[in-house]
């Protein structure tokens, strides 16, 4: 793929189009950074969010002040919530990952905490920013995510929730469950991601069940999470989906079972044999 030098020369729905086939192919990454950087002033909202998306793969330190630069200024929420959602790459390199110098993590750190913290920012922003410091575990990312999950805001719950498996911190496992019985179809299909990405053993019985659903995008999700969460019968119900008669479910069934069996493989042990022999 041929990036063209001029962008200033491409019209609003090239670059879109050419954003577009960077973030599905390898093109994306090798472009560089400074390629992506250079379209966070451009004129269109759209092009701007989907600049600011590819920094996902750049976690570098020289793209810190840029990425809050947007986040603080952009004229755009959208495009300013979506800097603040990509700093969370930061939080997960400094926090987790340890590749991150520790004052450009830092400086992240307390930038989205006075973000989170600032009762006079749109709600938008607040949740994206408790979003991103979800990698982290300190007492004072978990005070936030607390917050937010008692707000009155049914869509500050949702992130509360997103935040919650993005930890994946054992202190949140009864309300990833909890949230699992929930009649509202977004909250429940919210903590089916978050037992997927907080592997959340505790969360199968209810998975189980989930998984056999009639509504296809929590059975979808359901099966999924069972291959990141594991325990008694995890392994049984995914067999058995991949029976089903829907080529869609099996199809799913089928790539939950190979990621399945990668992830007990990666932890060393006999997961299924162990499984077998608590129920």
């Amino acid at each position: 793929m041929v990036v063209p030098e001029d962008l200033n020369s491409m019209s609003e729905q090239e670059k879109i189009e050419l954003l577009g086939m960077l973030a599905e192919s390898e093109e994306g990454y090798s472009v560089g950074g400074e390629f992506y950087r250079r379209l966070l002033h451009d004129p269109s909202p759209e092009v701007r969010k989907l600049a600011v998306q590819a920094f996902w793969d750049f976690p570098e330190a020289q793209y810190i002040d840029p990425l809050i630069e947007v986040a603080e200024h952009d004229q755009d929420i959208e495009v300013r919530a979506r800097a603040l959602s990509i700093l969370g790459i930061f939080i997960y390199e400094g926090a987790i990952a340890e590749e991150l110098p520790e004052a450009a993590f830092l400086r992240v750190r307390r930038f989205l905490l006075d973000t989170a913290r600032d009762a006079s920012r749109p709600l938008l922003l607040r949740r994206m920013a408790i979003e991103a410091l979800s990698f982290d575990p300190a007492d004072d990312v978990a005070e936030l995510i607390e917050w937010a999950y008692n707000h009155e805001d049914p869509e500050v719950n949702l992130s509360a929730i997103f935040a919650m498996g993005r930890s994946q911190s054992g202190r949140w496992s009864e309300y990833i469950v909890k949230e699992l019985h929930s009649e509202d179809r977004q909250r429940l299909l919210e903590a089916i991601t978050a037992a997927a990405e907080g592997y959340v053993r505790e969360a199968t019985p209810r998975l189980r069940t989930l998984a056999l659903a009639r509504d296809k995008e929590v059975r979808l999700a359901a099966i999924w999470a069972l291959a990141h969460a594991g325990g008694p019968g995890a392994l049984e119900v995914l067999e058995m989906c991949a029976e089903s008669k829907d080529e869609e479910v099996r199809e799913a069934a089928e790539e939950a079972l190979a990621e399945y069996a990668s992830l007990r493989e990666s932890e060393g042990d006999d997961t299924a044999q162990d499984e077998a022999g608590e129920e």
